[in-house]
């Protein structure tokens, strides 16, 4: 059967021939981006640990990625390049047409030419840094010691030493022979051949953006392989244009924020550094004498309780049993009974999605960034956590992951502040993870010597809810709000499994159980069914509470959010350090309180009685619940204005500051 070319293609194709070396210089250098791709993802990062533990769910992405964007350039060009020879046609001046093509070549040559050398480069900071390579980060590290330091990593790189420097040398010479290589197989006698590369350019570009886009998506990977020329239009284009706090108006909102949090904290055993302080954070605060020599922080450090923290995948508060009686039978029914002799906090909400957003904010205090994908924008920036605290008191700190760490750059994150990570593609179901968790704390981490924290993130209740290891084909073709009991079942007997291994264990008697969840997830509920759709409480409003040693049974309503966890932790293990914390210790007595978060898009601020979400930052839709219409089913928008303009001005003001301190560190 023979295919028909449709006349318009032939008559494009015809006219590109004059320009065939655009479309080979793009070929050839695909073919070394496709290098340079395997190169980062099948490779060790410097310190010997891979750099992504499933490169296969990587490479076809990477590869149609920069197809994508190759044949974007090649399209600029080649429209320029037609204009030209169009021009040249009109005056019949045929060496003008001919300068013009070959000046055009040029420019393409060194315009991927360029391109190669920088993505060589942005591959190794993601290696050495866990981030792109962004206007953000060479401001970081422009000053001259960052060059030693850059010499002595390539030096004592543990997956090949140099290699960067010889693939540095070869990448353009290499690039320059396959291009030659083509020209030797590519020379049509008319426009035939072109016409051929055309269509199996536009049928290979259709399929990878089907791929990519809709067959097998994934937000995180796409982040990561984010190509250069997008990384550079975001920093040109779309990164100044950003909202973000001018430093002019910085003192402002410095004093606008201390405040705030000092009326919520309700006590005076924290001080505001100046502005000299901290990196000149807004966000600084150092603890009193008063605090430092308390008999309660005392007693606590003395006592060097271990901590294991569980962070529940996708655990909505809105299917949770306890924070909901009406449902049964209950799909939690091991938290719920765990939690009836807890310290319960009724009123708990995420400050970030999707899950780097709610991991990063529980462990720095600070909300999600409201514009950057911070685990791997911002993956350079120095922030401390509560476990870096805990690691560098003497505690040993392990991450346990059921999830691919690296999938979303947390691993970058987590290495920074945990003394070590755990994570196995052969143990991604939460049964064969806790079996792994179970082992390795009862049989090797309580036996150390020294206190621990144990940091659990479980998977199988994850969207699209059909991850739990035996579900029936009845059950996986349930309605996702009915198969989300499901799977939130499989995980709560998974915990239960680990809960009963090590209870009675002596060390046990001086731990303390934190379970909580990473976000929730709108599953129709106020009209959003994607996790970017909106701040509600089907996303936001989550389970928390603490299990252990003078914890008493307790359903607490205090407004809280992620951000307050790394104070509360440090409370309980005793230490008082200066920090950046936007939240407050929940377990200070006071019963006012505030919630925060960022997410995607959208943004929320519990205080004083009320919930306000906002689409941030133009918020040109505002939505207002009384703090407790936790299922928010009676908004007040509208009805109480002056709730609504104070509350927006103060998210405002804390975004601001939160954003700033995330881009600064420390």
């Amino acid at each position: 059967m023979k295919i028909r070319v449709p006349e318009s293609l032939k008559n494009i194709a015809t006219g590109l021939i004059p320009l065939q070396k655009l479309v080979l210089i793009s070929l050839a250098a695909w073919v070394t981006h496709i290098i340079l791709r395997l190169l980062l993802l099948f490779r060790n990062n410097p310190y010997g640990f891979p750099f992504v533990s499933k490169p296969d769910w990587f490479i076809f992405h990477a590869v149609c990625i920069d197809f994508m964007w190759i044949v974007n350039a090649l399209v600029i060009f080649l429209i320029i390049g037609a204009i030209t020879i169009k021009i040249a046609s009109l005056a019949q001046k045929d060496k003008a047409k001919n300068v013009a093509v070959k000046t055009l070549t040029t420019l393409y040559a060194v315009f991927h030419g360029v391109i190669l050398l920088l993505t060589l480069l942005d591959n190794e900071t993601h290696r050495f840094l866990g981030g792109h390579l962004t206007f953000g980060l060479v401001d970081t590290y422009k000053d001259a010691s960052s060059i030693i330091v850059f010499y002595d990593y390539v030096a004592n790189d543990l997956s090949v030493p140099y290699l960067q420097f010889v693939v540095l040398v070869l990448m353009l010479p290499f690039t320059y022979a396959v291009y030659r290589l083509l020209c030797k197989w590519y020379r049509p006698t008319n426009s035939f051949y072109v016409r051929k590369s055309v269509i199996a350019m536009v049928i290979f570009y259709i399929a990878s953006y089907s791929y990519v886009y809709f067959i097998w998506t994934g937000s995180s990977r796409m982040t990561k392989l984010r190509p250069v020329v997008s990384l550079i239009y975001n920093d040109l284009f779309v990164a100044k244009n950003n909202n973000g706090l001018a430093e002019s108006n910085l003192d402002a909102y410095r004093v606008s924020y201390q405040n705030l949090w000092q009326k919520v904290e309700g006590d005076s055993l924290w001080e505001f550094s100046n502005a000299n302080e901290g990196n000149g954070l807004p966000l600084y605060r150092t603890p009193t004498a008063k605090l430092l020599n308390s008999e309660k922080l005392k007693a606590q450090r003395e006592m060097k309780p271990n901590f294991i923290l569980v962070l529940m995948e996708s655990q909505r508060g809105l299917n949770t049993g306890y924070m909901n009686p009406q449902i049964q039978p209950s799909p939690t029914p091991f938290m719920d009974s765990l939690a009836a002799n807890s310290h319960a906090w009724m009123r708990m909400h995420t400050s970030g999605v999707p899950t780097t957003g709610g991991v990063l904010s529980t462990h720095i205090g600070i909300p999600h960034h409201t514009r950057l994908s911070q685990a791997t924008d911002l993956a350079h920036i120095a922030l401390p956590s509560f476990v870096s605290t805990l690691t560098d008191s003497g505690y040993t700190t392990h991450y346990m992951s059921a999830a691919d760490p690296a999938w979303d750059n947390l691993g970058v994150w987590m290495a920074k502040w945990y003394t070590a990570q755990h994570y196995n593609r052969e143990r991604e179901d939460d049964s064969t993870f806790m079996d792994h968790a179970i082992e390795y704390v009862r049989d090797t981490l309580s036996k150390e010597g020294k206190p621990f924290l144990a940091t659990l993130m479980t998977r199988s209740n994850h969207y699209p809810f059909n991850f739990a290891a035996g579900m029936t084909d009845e059950q996986k073709s349930r309605p996702l709000q009915e198969r989300i009991n499901v799977t939130m079942n499989y995980a709560d007997r998974q915990l239960a499994r680990f809960i009963r291994a090590v209870q009675n264990e002596d060390w046990y008697q001086n731990t303390y159980v934190i379970v909580m969840a990473d976000h929730g997830f709108p599953l129709g509920e106020n009209g959003v069914s994607t996790i970017s759709g909106g701040g509600y409480s089907n996303i936001s409003w989550i389970p928390f509470f603490i299990h252990g040693k003078g914890m008493e049974a307790t359903r607490d309503t205090t407004t809280a959010a992620q951000i307050d966890i790394a104070p509360t932790i440090l409370e309980l293990a005793g230490f008082a350090v200066p920090n950046v914390f936007m939240g407050h210790n929940l377990l200070r007595g006071e019963s006012t309180g505030l919630s925060l978060g960022a997410y995607s898009g959208y943004a929320a601020i519990g205080l004083d009685g009320y919930r306000f979400i906002a689409k941030y930052p133009a918020q040109d839709e505002t939505h207002l619940f009384a703090e407790n219409d936790l299922r928010q089913e009676s908004e007040l928008t509208g009805k109480r204005q002056n709730e609504e303009s104070r509350l927006s001005t103060t998210l405002d003001t804390l975004l601001k500051i939160s954003d700033y301190s995330l881009e600064k560190g420390l």
